[in-house]
């Protein structure tokens, strides 16, 4: 047989393999404990949202949402 490896959740003690129908009927198995997952990062924040956010003078767009900001490229 060769070796396999699956994920898994421990929930109240017992281990939850996430594929059940991945497991063989009988086998040995060795147990790692991984730590928790990291949260999610937030969103990353464009130039113009941190603009706003210092609340400088004048109006400021962000180009990256903007995409006809280029179609005069080159004339």
């Amino acid at each position: 047989m060769s070796l396999l490896t699956l994920e898994a959740t421990i929930a109240d003690g017992r281990v939850v393999p996430d594929e059940p129908e991945r497991l063989p009927r009988t086998g040995r198995a060795l147990l790692t404990i991984l730590p928790p997952a990291p949260p999610a990062a937030p969103p990353a924040r464009t130039l113009g949202d941190a603009l706003r956010g210092l609340e400088v003078r004048g109006r400021y767009t962000d180009l990256s949402t903007n995409k006809a900001h280029l179609d005069d490229l080159g004339r």
